[in-house]
């Protein structure tokens, strides 16, 4: 059964972050703009945009936690490179 993005993110990639040890102060969410499709030839807005995660760490205490790594999240039954850019 397919998975949508967001039920990939909720069953599949937030469970694993966090048995990784990763804690929500060093996950960030990030909401695109609703994007637009053409569709029959005329423009369509997104409901929503899309979410991904960027993967922080804290180098100082002092200091902002720094972009470590950023994970592009896509329903379970598309190929991992679609919409690549």
């Amino acid at each position: 059964m397919a998975l949508s993005e967001a039920d990939t993110r909720a069953k599949l990639i937030d469970p694993a972050l966090h048995h990784r040890g990763w804690i929500e102060d060093l996950i960030r969410r990030e909401e695109t703009d609703r994007g637009i499709d053409i569709i029959g030839g005329k423009p369509r807005r997104r409901e929503r945009g899309r979410t991904d995660y960027l993967l922080r760490v804290r180098v100082n205490i002092s200091t902002q936690p720094v972009a470590l790594a950023l994970i592009e999240v896509k329903r379970n039954d598309e190929p991992p490179d679609k919409g690549l850019e």
